[in-house]
């Protein structure tokens, strides 16, 4: 296993603690993944501004697809928070078929978004620390 590490030191429009997103190159379901992340890290990366979209396509080899920690529930992060940027692929979210729930980062595609089966194997992307939250 091998893991691209980069500690983000600003939040753009949020404030909070640091975040480090780590790059995992094991093949694991969107839930497995979570799980790994939360073990091991913080959660799956959640991604809220461009800033964090561009930090996280530091750490992932180009061509690759990773899980992020968006999932089809309204389209909120694995920590809880709703997300209003939307990078998808021009034909995404098309829930093909009903099934698909969980969503990729396609670094093929400039790290848009993609919404796919949660039990397709994928890289991931963790993060550590505290998520930036929105300044009240």
């Amino acid at each position: 296993m091998h893991l691209w590490l980069y500690t983000g030191l600003e939040c753009g429009l949020f404030s909070g603690s640091t975040m480090t997103f780590v790059y995992i190159d094991n093949l694991m379901s969107w839930t497995e993944a979570q799980s790994y992340c939360r073990l091991h890290y913080t959660d799956l990366a959640s991604v809220r501004n461009m800033t964090e979209n561009q930090k996280i396509d530091e750490v992932v080899p180009a061509g690759v697809k990773v899980w992020i920690g968006l999932f089809r529930d309204s389209w909120k992060w694995t920590n809880g928070s709703t997300s209003s940027l939307r990078y998808w692929t021009i034909i995404e979210p098309n829930n093909l078929m009903g099934h698909e729930s969980c969503v990729a980062a396609n670094f093929l595609l400039n790290a848009k978004w993609e919404d796919w089966t949660c039990d397709s194997m994928k890289e991931f992307v963790c993060y550590i620390g505290k998520p930036c939250v929105r300044k009240s």
